[in-house]
């Protein structure tokens, strides 16, 4: 390969941390056959359609949060995903659990990582995100009284072992903030549930 044209490329995904449209290369004047010639090198790694990963960039361990909230750009990560961040769960979904506006257009997911989403209302989308740093990304993922709420509300689906053991842990944390979640629940309309099983807890 050209190595002016491998610089250049190269360069476009340092400046998005290890990341790279088609677009970009395009918008840069550098033909995507230099892409591809990459690909089949190894050099970079193709997440879905479009989107890219410059392989060697970034072995962090939280490479595969990064790149499906590159696969889903307005997705929250929620459920499952969001209590293994928190660390109130001793069960690593096999799935990324990611939340979307109902109303927004269903994403194009790749086989992997695998990723289930889930389509929320206006307020229940809104309400409690938050924004993290990992690896100089921005992730957004709801904040811990919101996503204990989710799991509640979707309990059928995550299982509610999971749901009590994460009620479990939260109740014991210093930084526990029974009114913000309670007033969450309220806002999602699990309220009377959510006061049934505090009640045992606390």
């Amino acid at each position: 390969m050209n190595k002016e044209k491998y610089i250049q490329i190269k360069q476009i995904f340092k400046k998005n941390n290890g990341y790279a449209r088609t677009k970009d290369i395009i918008e840069a004047g550098i033909h995507t056959s230099y892409l591809y010639q990459l690909l089949a090198e190894g050099v970079i790694s193709k997440i879905k359609r479009g989107l890219y990963q410059w392989e060697k960039y970034n072995n962090s361990a939280y490479e595969e949060f990064i790149s499906v909230s590159k696969i889903v750009p307005k997705g929250v990560f929620c459920l499952g995903s969001a209590l293994s961040y928190y660390d109130i769960t001793t069960i690593n979904p096999w799935q990324y659990h990611v939340a979307i506006f109902r109303d927004d257009r269903k994403p194009v997911l790749p086989d992997f990582p695998p990723i289930k989403i889930y389509y929320f209302s206006k307020v229940q989308y809104e309400i409690g995100i938050q924004e993290i740093n990992m690896d100089k990304h921005k992730i957004k993922i709801y904040n811990i009284e919101k996503s204990i709420c989710d799991c509640l509300r979707y309990r059928n689906d995550i299982g509610m072992d999971i749901v009590k053991q994460a009620l479990n842990e939260y109740v014991k944390r210093k930084d526990r903030n029974i009114h913000k979640l309670l007033r969450y629940a309220d806002k999602i309309g699990i309220y009377n549930l959510l006061t049934k099983y505090l009640e045992v807890l606390l």
